[in-house]
């Protein structure tokens, strides 16, 4: 701990205190405020809050209002707002089209065929190639594409996997993600990919068009096609029905894939990606300190949700269209955000440092609203000192509250561990100053964070995370806690410090066997996988990358989106080494790195 914090945190429950000395008649933290901001923020009126839509601008509203009420001003590029476009939908365009090798032109995009929520718009034309699951499992001997030279090809592959019958012993069931199977068949030089649904699957449907993330696009037509138009190819090659091949390898588990030698095919993919505008809603305090005024403290979070939840996100067992409130995310937080704020715009004669009170949106497709305030110029017009974000704060139970960030400075672990013993919260610290919600923008930028959390539940991302569910009384202790922090960070002669946390080891996911410990800039719209920072003591760190840098080769494979860099980490092992090459501003830089063990 940093001297100038050993001196003022003695003073910190004495400030603490002063703060919350206030009259009778001045505002206070309630739940039952808590609950009617809840109420509203998910009700049906609002359809999900997804942005760019009218619940979207309802719920810019409703802040702006609640901001006007408690006197803020305006804090935003544009009054209370800061707006900014992103792809909010991909669709169907005018020009999709599909001839294959019988010389029938199939009609009903949409109906009979459609390109895949991957796919790039252009015209694939060649000869197809049957390559079953799409699937190279060295450590299963199992490889589809052996034999197969599918340079110039149309690739023609089943979804799923052999052992997708049996989810209880599917040893394949990593590679059934259609990425990374699409980007398989990219690999061995396929122009274009066909995927069919298996008569052994289910009902001969299509792959919904949805958005799953920014940025997915494989650079290949990709064209989801009825199963019905395909048989004959089995037929006049194999002298097998489909149906049989697919039981063949299932049962087998031995590749049956095969070149067609009749005509030629042509798939043509037309998606229109479909832009919105949405804000982030600012609202500003200023503070009492003709110097420290000048610094600002930073209370948010997310105000977006996922709407009827066939855009993206969406947990449903149903998968159709159900409104999704989001009542605890994030309705509780955006709650938060204003019951501090009316608190503060009451009781601001004790603070010193300014507030900015912001609900972020786009954070349900990867931060980007944090992410978008935070490369902006109102972030190099304020000076953030630090930064509280509230996402998922309604559902206390057993008295249990996660607290993220609690090594990005040196002030905050001996001041929650003081304020706790008036709480008494059983509760969990993450050093960490990333992690999967909006304080990572923040930390990014060397900011010092702190993320309060309830916990994730049943509900969460599914049509029942409703308002009747939320624990008020709960949120009301927690954000007590929080304006007891700001009170102190408010009031420090001196800046909180930033450190640099250190990466806490855990398990890897996803499949994965190595990780880097980056942080990718979901908001970015570079070609390649731009980094909006690094973990410390990360395998990225020790390599020398940094916030900024573009990587764009991890080994042999191209990166151009995140997703090609987590298909890629699959390819590695621990303890391998490999280059990474990478742009830190218009220079190209490659460099080698070892995966720990």
């Amino acid at each position: 701990m940093k001297i100038y914090s050993r001196i003022f945190f003695s003073t910190a429950m004495l400030l603490i205190l002063a703060a919350f000395s206030v009259s009778d008649n001045q505002p206070k933290i309630t739940s039952e405020e808590v609950s009617e901001h809840i109420k509203y923020l998910s009700s049906d009126e609002l359809a999900g809050r997804f942005p760019g839509t009218d619940g979207d601008r309802l719920t810019e509203e409703y802040i702006t209002g609640e901001f006007k009420k408690y006197k803020l001003a305006p804090g935003g590029s544009d009054g209370y707002r800061q707006p900014f476009d992103y792809i909010s939908e991909i669709k169907l365009g005018k020009n999709n089209s599909i001839a294959i090798s019988n010389g029938e032109q199939i009609e009903g995009a949409g109906v009979n065929y459609s390109p895949v929520y991957l796919s790039s718009n252009g015209t694939a034309q060649g000869h197809v190639a049957f390559v079953g699951y799409g699937i190279n499992a060295p450590e299963l001997n199992y490889n589809d594409y052996a034999g197969i030279d599918l340079k110039g090809k149309i690739a023609l592959m089943f979804m799923y996997s052999p052992g997708y019958n049996n989810p209880h012993d599917n040893p394949f069931s990593k590679y059934e993600r259609l990425r990374m199977k699409c980007g398989v068949a990219k690999e061995q030089g396929a122009v274009g990919i066909i995927v069919i649904k298996g008569p052994e699957t289910g009902d001969d449907e299509l792959i919904k068009l949805r958005m799953y993330g920014p940025g997915e696009s494989m650079d290949i037509p990709v064209m989801s096609i009825k199963r019905e138009y395909f048989d004959y190819m089995f037929t006049s090659t194999k002298k097998m029905s489909m149906a049989d091949v697919q039981k063949a390898i299932d049962s087998s588990r031995a590749p049956m894939s095969f070149d067609y030698t009749g005509g030629m095919s042509q798939i043509i993919c037309d998606l229109d990606h479909v832009k919105a505008e949405t804000s982030n809603v600012i609202g500003l305090l200023e503070g009492s300190d003709p110097v420290l005024k000048n610094e600002y403290i930073v209370i948010g979070g997310h105000m977006d949700h996922l709407g009827d939840g066939l855009k993206y996100g969406s947990l449903s067992e149903t998968h159709t269209a159900e409104i999704h409130n989001g009542a605890d995310d994030n309705a509780s937080g955006v709650a938060g955000v204003l019951e501090l704020a009316e608190y503060f715009s009451a009781n601001k004669r004790d603070l010193k440092r300014s507030i900015l009170f912001m609900t972020f949106s786009g954070e349900e497709a990867g931060l980007i609203g944090s992410a978008y305030f935070t490369k902006s110029d109102l972030m190099k017009k304020y000076n953030v000192v630090s930064m509280i974000n509230l996402d998922m704060v309604g559902r206390l139970t057993d008295n249990k509250l996660t607290i993220g960030g609690t090594g990005t400075s040196s002030i905050w672990q001996g001041l929650l561990d003081s304020l706790n013993k008036t709480y008494n919260f059983a509760a969990a610290y993450n050093k960490d100053g990333f992690g999967p919600s909006d304080h990572a923008s923040f930390y990014a930028k060397e900011v010092p964070v702190l993320f309060f959390f309830t916990g994730l539940h049943k509900d969460y991302h599914k049509p029942s995370d409703d308002w009747q569910y939320i624990n008020a009384d709960g949120e009301a202790k927690i954000l007590n806690m929080v304006a007891s922090i700001v009170n102190y960070v408010g009031s420090l002669p001196i800046k909180p410090d930033y450190l640099k946390a250190t990466e806490e080891k855990k398990e890897t996911n996803m499949g994965f066997r190595v990780t880097m410990g980056l942080i990718p800039d979901y908001s970015s719209t570079k070609e390649g996988l731009e980094l909006s920072g690094v973990k410390s003591g990360g395998v990225a760190e020790k390599a020398g990358l940094m916030a900024g840098d573009v990587i764009t080769k991890l080994g042999q494979y191209e990166i151009k989106n995140i997703y090609d860099y987590t298909d890629a980490l699959t390819k590695f092992k621990p303890g391998e080494e490999t280059e990474v090459t990478y742009l830190r501003g218009t220079e190209s830089k490659t460099v080698k790195i070892t995966f720990g063990k």
